[in-house]
């Protein structure tokens, strides 16, 4: 039997995921509203963001976080709009599935309603967008296969 379709594996993964969703959950209510609503930038860059392989504005406040569990938190909300931006064509894959990526950032979108990085031009499929996306995307996993290969 493989082990994704053995039931007790299921259950432990959906137990899982229920305690990470909590913890976001309260992430979320300890750091409601902390996110900056206004660009100081009339032109802020968009920049790669490693861990969750997906992209933030410099404007957005997340890598000015001093709070690590809110920027933690915040991985699966940047990769499910990631996924909006560049589209169904394009393959960006998820951080844990599409419908748990996609719960918190509804549930991000309830405590930081006003944050910048969810502003419909950050948010919206964008052909330019996707198109510089996927290229920056191949070029960092094309750098990481190649630290590997040297580190080994």
């Amino acid at each position: 039997m493989k082990i994704l379709h053995n039931p007790v594996y299921k259950n432990l993964l959906m137990i899982k995921n229920s305690i990470l969703k909590l913890w976001i959950w309260i992430t979320f209510i300890k750091n409601k509203e902390t996110l900056p609503t206004k660009s100081k930038n009339t032109n802020p860059k968009m920049e790669h963001e490693g861990l969750s392989g997906a992209f933030i504005w410099e404007d957005e406040g997340l890598w000015d976080l001093r709070n690590h569990h809110l920027a933690d938190a915040f991985k699966y909300v940047i990769h499910h709009r990631m996924k909006l931006v560049a589209g169904p064509d394009n393959d960006v894959g998820v951080m844990r599935s599409y419908s748990f990526d996609k719960q918190i950032f509804e549930m991000a979108k309830k405590y930081f309603p006003d944050w910048i990085g969810f502003d419909e031009s950050r948010c919206s499929y964008n052909p330019e967008l996707a198109e510089r996306i996927m290229r920056i995307r191949k070029v960092a996993d094309w750098r990481f296969q190649k630290m590997l290969d040297e580190k080994y």
